[in-house]
């Protein structure tokens, strides 16, 4: 039906043909007043086929009614006439003749088993809601459930989802690197709302997000959030904020499920990834968090955490399961969690880099050769040696510039590394500090 806003259309027959309109439509091809056409409308009883696709959910009505398209087709009949007909079949008339409809499907509409299998499946949910399920053997059931697909899904290395991430905008990132933390279906992906994240997002990784409801099996899931997934939530929130969309039920995301599969596909191309005659959909994230938390904890857990039917007795408290996802998460993140030394570290080495910079006095190739060092250290243990070598280096070309500047006597009109108990003096005489190094001297000067 197209477009952004998807209007009720019933059926009419108008010299022995079906036809589709709406309410609008329906006032003009019959050349009535709006009072008439709604009168009209009420009175022309919606179609069994119709009845059945309202009361599915939108992401099942596309193609529930793509596959009852090709079924009246393949039978020559209305969904009424279907109906009355299987009423009174006493033969197994209709179980056969789905049969033969996928056996259509496959060798005249050229599409592959997996397709057929889902439009089989959809027909025969149309006679189970107007309770006339059809019935099979096993055998007969098995030839139905039969289907493989025409194409493989690419299968998701954490490397890859890097690169990926690399080259991702927020929304894209979002898609790419929360959906591979939940592994969520994307119907249920699509339902989180800002209120689901705000409750936990400030706990330590892996945060545990309770039950969230599930649509298909209409089980809970119990998923995490991961090391990479925590601080883009953050910015995702930071920018619901700033557009005014503040209401904990506001979605986090508004796409339609097919755009997920599409995001990925597009980050993919501009990341590089090779993926060969393999397909890229949302998907493939669950499958990759599957395979990866499946090696380091029981079958009911996983399946419990990613939504799957488990029995009641086999149920784990969110507690004990974030252990076990705590385990997965070297395989499943390139975020790795920072020690306290290494932030420290950092810290550290970030300040000397900005302060060397703001020193005027020193030759660039002097500067770069110093901030190789810096960059250098990879433990806080090894970094004293560093500083002082460099805090050296300085002094060094302080009293050189200081010897052979005739207009520089005793590093005036240079800098100096000073304690703090010589600042007072020299602030007085006009010095100004130009930084403070991690080891607490101080960089003045008088130029």
């Amino acid at each position: 039906m197209g477009g952004k806003r998807q209007e009720e259309k019933r059926k009419f027959t108008i010299h022995e043909r079906e036809f589709w309109f709406t309410k609008e439509q329906v006032q003009e091809e019959f050349g009535c007043s709006k009072e008439e056409a709604e009168e009209i409308w009420q009175k022309t009883p919606i179609s069994k086929a119709t009845e059945w696709l309202n009361s599915q959910k939108k992401s099942t009505t596309r193609t529930y009614k793509s596959a009852w398209k090709k079924f009246e087709e393949f039978t020559g009949m209305t969904s009424d006439q279907i109906i009355e007909d299987r009423k009174s079949d006493t033969e197994h008339k209709w179980e056969r003749k789905v049969l033969d409809f996928k056996q259509w499907l496959l060798n005249y509409k050229k599409l592959s088993s997996y397709s057929g299998t889902m439009m089989v499946n959809a027909v025969r949910s149309f006679f189970a809601y107007h309770y006339l399920d059809l019935k099979y053997r096993t055998s007969e059931a098995k030839r139905l459930s039969e289907r493989t697909r025409k194409t493989d899904d690419y299968k998701f290395i954490v490397e890859d989802l890097q690169k990926m991430a690399d080259v991702a905008d927020l929304n894209e990132k979002y898609v790419l690197v929360v959906g591979k933390s939940l592994g969520l279906r994307a119907g249920d992906f699509l339902k989180l709302t800002r209120g689901d994240f705000e409750a936990y997002i400030d706990n330590p990784v892996p945060i545990s997000m309770g039950e969230i409801g599930t649509g298909k099996e209409k089980v809970p899931a119990y998923p995490f959030i991961d090391t990479d997934a925590k601080p883009v939530i953050k910015n995702m929130i930071d920018k619901m904020t700033r557009e005014g969309r503040t209401k904990p039920t506001e979605r986090i995301l508004t796409f339609k499920e097919r755009q997920l599969s599409q995001t990925l596909k597009r980050v993919a191309k501009r990341a590089g990834l090779k993926t060969g005659n393999k397909q890229v959909r949302f998907h493939c994230l669950r499958k990759f968090l599957i395979d990866n938390i499946s090696g380091v904890m029981s079958e009911s857990k996983w399946k419990q955490i990613v939504g799957k039917k488990i029995s009641e007795s086999a149920y784990v408290n969110p507690e004990g399961l974030r252990e076990d996802y705590e385990r997965a998460m070297s395989k499943i993140t390139f975020t790795k969690l920072a020690s306290e030394n290494e932030i420290e570290l950092r810290a550290t080495q970030k300040a000397l880099e900005i302060q060397l910079n703001m020193m005027s006095n020193l030759p660039e190739d002097v500067k770069k050769r110093m901030l190789k060092k810096i960059r250098a250290v990879k433990k806080m243990k090894d970094w004293q040696p560093v500083e002082i070598e460099i805090t050296e280096q300085v002094k060094e070309m302080q009293n050189n510039n200081t010897r052979t500047n005739n207009n520089c006597p005793d590093g005036e009109h240079c800098q100096r590394i000073v304690s703090e108990a010589e600042l007072g003096g020299l602030l007085s005489q006009g010095w100004r500090v130009a930084a403070v190094l991690p080891s607490g001297k101080i960089v003045v000067s008088n130029e």
